[in-house]
């Protein structure tokens, strides 16, 4: 009984998805040492369910503390609850496809049969669950690399479209808030003119959950070309748009990757992830030009403070 109340605790954890579905969707977003792990894990699941951490750790070749990230990133607490879920994930395909295929989703997870509070709950998880796996797909040396290109130039050029502009937006707002130059167009036309006119001055920062956003990709790699450090907010290090950023900053995977036939929708959750890269953006280069930051903080709490109302 003990056993079966702690697999019921772990599909509250997961949702309705099954671990290698899970793995699936977020593989494409880990680091290459994370994704070493996922794809021993996917490649070998009914060997992987019996290995202990040190065996998966020795097979993928890589440290068992890296085990231990990868597993929190797939929303287990411990390598033995990953376990657990890797095993009831094998017994339960069958019956966790049959039903899903039976409900048609209309948001991310969401049936028509949800009511408030199960909507409530699976939106909440699966915000908190993009969240954690970012922690694990956000390299350190990446995001140092983008704060570098950021910290020597005075002028930021902000790219981003569809849900993209709510991360686009909060980094114009947060490091203006630091005295940067922020710039951030949503004309097509008019971000390649700022691209041309901005070549030796800025930095390039594009939000792009798929990558494949042709707007987007045509303006970063302009900018590329043009000899501009350019900064890739992405789900995809596959996609077009990574290949023409200097620094490329992974977020988790939340759709498939295209392969041709599917239907095309944006990622709902994906902008936890990407405002979550943005603020640790922020906070390295403040932290950087904390000389210069501090005070330009403190004016700008000054206005404010004059905006709300007593």
């Amino acid at each position: 009984m003990p056993d079966l109340l702690r697999v019921e605790e772990l599909d509250v954890m997961i949702g309705e998805a099954e671990i290698t579905d899970r793995i699936h969707a977020l593989r494409q977003g880990l680091n290459p040492t994370l994704r070493r792990v996922a794809d021993l894990v996917l490649e070998q699941t009914a060997a992987a369910k019996s290995m202990n951490i040190k065996e998966l750790a020795e097979a993928a070749e890589v440290s068992q503390a890296t085990v231990s990230r990868f597993v929190r990133a797939m929303g287990a607490e411990s390598y033995q609850d990953f376990r657990i879920m890797l095993a009831e994930g094998l017994s339960q395909t069958a019956v966790r496809r049959a039903h899903e295929a039976s409900e048609h989703a209309v948001y991310e997870g969401i049936a028509l049969t949800d009511d408030a509070a199960s909507i409530i709950s699976k939106v909440a998880r699966r915000q908190a669950d993009v969240i954690t796996a970012a922690s694990a797909t956000l390299d350190p040396a990446e995001l140092q690399k983008a704060a570098s290109f950021l910290s020597n130039r005075q002028t930021i050029l902000f790219l981003g479209m569809g849900s993209s502009l709510l991360a686009a937006e909060d980094g114009v707002m947060r490091f203006l808030r630091i005295g940067k130059a922020c710039i951030f167009e949503r004309d097509p036309n008019v971000q390649m003119f700022a691209i041309a006119g901005l070549a030796d001055r800025a930095t390039a920062v594009a939000v792009s959950d798929s990558g494949r956003t042709r707007t987007i990709v045509a303006a970063l790699k302009e900018a590329k070309s043009l000899g501009m450090p350019t900064v890739a907010i992405t789900s995809s290090g596959a996609s077009p748009l990574a290949r023409y950023a200097d620094a490329l900053l992974l977020t988790p995977a939340t759709i498939a990757e295209p392969s041709g036939g599917e239907g095309i929708y944006e990622s709902m959750v994906s902008k936890m992830a990407q405002l979550m890269v943005m603020d640790a953006l922020y906070a390295l280069v403040a932290v950087q030009e904390h000389d210069r930051a501090l005070p330009r903080l403190d004016y700008t709490d000054s206005i404010i403070a004059r905006s709300r109302m007593k």
